[in-house]
């Protein structure tokens, strides 16, 4: 995950904005396709994230298995 602390519910909820705008508008193509852009880096991080809280839990559960 990069430097800065990523806010999970914050980004969420910008991703369902994209998703409202994009589904609710007729926007010009570039606009559509910045916005998928968007969402597209918000989706990627947000996985890393869970990724990398999955690996934590996970070191965590070994941890308490022994």
């Amino acid at each position: 995950m990069s430097e800065k602390k990523l806010d999970f519910a914050k980004e969420i909820a910008r991703l369902d904005e994209i998703v409202e705008e994009v589904s609710s508008k007729a926007l010009p193509l570039d606009e559509s396709l910045k916005l998928y852009e968007e969402g597209v880096k918000i989706i990627k991080e947000l996985e890393l994230a869970l990724k990398e809280a999955e690996q934590k839990v996970e070191k965590i559960v070994a941890i308490e298995d022994k």
